[in-house]
């Protein structure tokens, strides 16, 4: 490899762009200013930290990232690889995706298994699967970190991204305070073998258990995180069970159970809670046919993969980067890419 690192001092934008806050918060920071809290003192300390890690790596390295996932979450990652990429000139990447609904495993796997042989490190979102755990168990052995992005695997090497059992457990806790205290049933729609959609199961029905015993959850709607088909699984079940109070959707597809709701006249009189911020979810928040999305920074996502495929690739210690996980109601900020910093 080759050195390509133009070694610099950070700029008040580069500290800003890695730790999520204003520029003017950084420079606060910077400039020991009074007034500033000690959690915003530390993100921008660590976002010097990972600015030297960057500056120091000394390599031209190669990411691959390689995705089994909905349509929307594809783009939505691919627009953010596209805005962050240019702050790391030492970085290529190739993008390949696969929509869940085409996936064929040996397929994906070895599409999975030529990208490990010819990149330094891997960023994957895939579900839980015997051939793709059996090929990212390899890649780490052969020295190539496998970094799981939103969703985890058995042999990552490190997983960026929300703690999704407290993003369905927060998702409980809304919808049951939400609702009338009397008995009534909740939808639960889910997709594919994902883990993240599990581990939000398991928090939404440990809330639901303990805090929400007269909320009864209704059998899981397995949809293919696409619109249209999850419209016509929602539509044919509402016409059948038309006594829901809430429906929580761990998956993709949201325009089709709002497009579903709408037709049978449930819109605004059943509390919809779903995951991923999109144009399309925001304007269904602003015309109040989702009452919640919860979302995540795609953005600060992508930067915490890099951090951690530098480190991983020089052999340095990296852990698992949670991220905060955004919630979104029509009256939220869209313009914000992060949670504002309220100094």
């Amino acid at each position: 490899m080759t050195d390509r690192f133009s070694k610099k001092n950070p700029t008040i934008q580069d500290i800003a762009r890695i730790s999520g806050l204003s520029t003017a918060t950084v420079d606060r920071v910077l400039n020991q200013r009074p007034g500033v809290r000690e959690n915003t003192r530390q993100r921008v300390e660590e976002a010097l930290r990972q600015f030297s890690v960057q500056q120091n790596s000394g390599q031209q390295m190669k990411i691959a990232f390689v995705l089994e996932a909905g349509t929307s979450y594809i783009e939505l990652v691919k627009s953010a690889l596209e805005s962050v990429k240019t702050g790391y000139p030492a970085i290529t990447t190739t993008f390949d995706s696969v929509p869940n609904y085409q996936r064929d495993a040996q397929a994906f796997s070895q599409l999975l298994k030529q990208r490990v042989s010819e990149s330094d490190a891997v960023v994957l979102v895939s579900r839980e699967d015997v051939q793709v755990n059996s090929e990212v168990r390899s890649a780490g052995a052969s020295g190539v970190p496998v970094i799981c992005l939103s969703t985890d695997l058995p042999h990552s090497a490190a997983y960026v991204g929300v703690d999704e059992v407290s993003a369905g457990a927060n998702a409980a806790l809304l919808m049951g305070k939400m609702l009338p205290v009397k008995a009534a049933k909740v939808l639960f729609v889910v997709s594919a073998t994902y883990r993240n959609q599990e581990e939000r199961e398991m928090g939404f029905r440990r809330v639901m258990r303990n805090e929400f015993p007269h909320l009864e959850i209704q059998e899981k709607i397995s949809s293919n995180d696409e619109s249209a088909e999850t419209y016509k699984l929602i539509k044919k079940y509402l016409q059948d069970n038309r006594d829901i109070a809430a429906v929580y959707n761990v998956a993709g597809g949201n325009r089709g159970i709002a497009r579903a709701l709408a037709e049978e006249k449930l819109a605004g009189k059943v509390i919809f809670i779903a995951h991923e911020l999109t144009e399309h979810s925001q304007r269904m928040l602003e015309q109040d046919e989702v009452n919640v999305i919860f979302g995540h920074d795609s953005e600060r996502e992508i930067e915490g993969c890099f951090t951690l495929a530098l480190r991983l690739v020089k052999g340095q210690p990296a852990r698992s980067s949670y991220m905060p996980l955004l919630m979104f109601t029509k009256y939220s900020r869209f313009d914000l890419p992060s949670p504002a910093d309220n100094e």
